[in-house]
């Protein structure tokens, strides 16, 4: 079966004056039209890298793709020409950047921002862009009127539907979501979240959600990738990662997690940190900090194995219990 978006051995390195960064190791990811993955992990585990080598927006230097095939509907995206990368982001891979202030012109009126984008992929006179744009502020719940005002009269949340607005303005088949949600209060993360799920239903956009926060993947998405030090560690359905739980990091994850129904004084945090990402490790990465682990996870490296229709995972835990048939 082929997949809308597929990851194969993806590697991402930073060439520094303090050594190489091993940013993406060998990571593997399948995407299908139409449903929502959320990648999940902490700060510093790749989530951005992975992001910005899908849109071929690492900054070289000092960063480079050593190596992988990104495939989005069977085109090769790391071997294609700066033209056709260019006829693809924006237009059939869109990306929502974490920080909706930095990724918005603030002396460029909000409609204008938004009709640029239409008018450059979609080649549409500019009044067409225009009424467009004003089309698309309304879907995303913004009045028409207040295209011609400046990013700096918006709130926050505001601003965070703005750009969703251009990430959707031309109707993408992908759009990666970097964390849209994490710079706004509670009740307005919960407007933008319902706002986008409504916007996928009604597009039917696949949807990459990059986010550190396991009950958003719970409410939005069908399937979820746990990352950790720049590798795919877990990967199932929703049903598979929060019932199913077989990597030791997602279970540390979700060990962490606040439930009201528990009577508790403190939370279960995961001793430790990640591993130095300019040290290349022959073993598990996840080995120092794994209450499992046993003499084979410091020397060798876990490949995938499959536990399920979708369900894989990195551990040689999980490994002996499958091998036992521990995992029916």
């Amino acid at each position: 079966m082929s997949h809308l978006l597929e990851i194969k051995d993806l590697q991402v390195q930073y060439h520094t004056e303090d050594g190489t960064v091993y940013a993406l190791n060998h990571v593997d990811l399948e995407l299908d039209d139409g449903e929502t993955l959320g990648l999940v992990g902490e700060t510093g585990a790749g989530k951005t890298t992975l992001a910005k080598s899908i849109m071929r927006l690492i900054p070289n230097p000092p960063g480079k793709i050593e190596g992988g095939v990104i495939e989005f509907d069977g085109k090769n995206l790391l071997t294609a020409s700066d033209s056709e990368i260019r006829a693809v982001r924006g237009n059939q891979i869109s990306m929502i950047f974490q920080d909706p202030m930095s990724s918005l012109n603030p002396v460029m009126r909000v409609g204008d921002q938004i009709a640029e984008v239409i008018g450059v992929h979609e080649k549409c006179p500019k009044e067409e862009a225009k009424r467009k744009a004003l089309e698309m502020l309304e879907t995303v719940g913004i009045p028409a009127e207040r295209a011609s005002d400046f990013p700096h009269q918006f709130s926050g949340g505001m601003k965070q539907r703005v750009v969703i607005a251009i990430a959707l303005a031309c109707n993408p088949r992908v759009l990666i979501a970097d964390e849209p949600t994490t710079a706004l209060d509670v009740t307005i993360q919960a407007q933008v979240l319902e706002m986008m799920r409504r916007l996928r239903d009604k597009y039917h956009t696949a949807t990459l959600l990059i986010t550190h926060d396991l009950g958003v993947v719970a409410q939005m998405c069908e399937k979820v990738a746990i990352i950790y030090a720049g590798e795919v560690v877990e990967f199932g359905t929703v049903h598979d990662i929060y019932k199913r739980t077989l990597h030791p990091y997602t279970e540390g994850l979700l060990g962490a997690i606040p439930q009201v129904h528990l009577n508790v004084h403190r939370l279960s945090p995961i001793d430790g940190l990640m591993p130095d990402p300019t040290i290349q490790r022959t073993g598990c990465p996840f080995a120092d900090r794994c209450k499992y682990a046993f003499e084979r996870c410091g020397k060798e490296h876990p490949q995938f194995i499959s536990v399920g229709d979708r369900h894989k995972v990195r551990c040689f835990k999980a490994e002996k219990e499958a091998e036992k048939g521990g995992m029916d």
